[in-house]
């Protein structure tokens, strides 16, 4: 219905609709190439990497310098390096021993109660994420 008033918004022209099998092509396309890289024997990680690489050739927007930016964007993040560093220090403190240690003493404090393996496993655990730092596992 027309608006007489000066204020009336302009209508925005409709966005073209993808034709259906440009959809489905799509879609078969991901599939194709996911269960295929899977197929392979490459690893998820991969397999959905090659899937994105074979998306952005069938939709025409395949450039190098996107595939580059995208994979350095995932690998810088913060939060992610806190990962290895964990690893690390639980690698450390197996090798010093630390480790066999706290599994003895939790042994001899609560390894004597009923179901005492399961108490000295998430005792153990809270005592190693605590000397690697992590503030979040001492206040769980």
């Amino acid at each position: 219905m027309p608006s007489s008033s000066p204020c009336a918004r302009a209508k925005s022209p409709p966005l073209p609709e993808p034709p259906p099998e440009s959809t489905a092509m799509t879609v078969f396309t991901f599939i194709a190439s996911l269960l295929g890289a899977m197929t392979l024997g490459m690893p998820i990680a991969f397999a959905l990497m090659v899937c994105g690489v074979a998306l952005m050739l069938q939709l025409d927007i395949f450039n190098v310098q996107i595939l580059a930016q995208k994979l350095v964007d995932g690998a810088d993040n913060y939060l992610l390096m806190s990962v290895p560093f964990f690893l690390l220090a639980g690698e450390i403190m197996n090798l010093g021993g630390l480790s066999k240690r706290i599994v003895d003493a939790a042994m001899a404090v609560i390894g004597h109660i009923r179901g005492g393996l399961g108490y000295v496993a998430v005792f153990t655990a809270l005592i190693m994420a605590s000397v690697s730092g992590s503030a979040i596992a001492d206040t769980a």
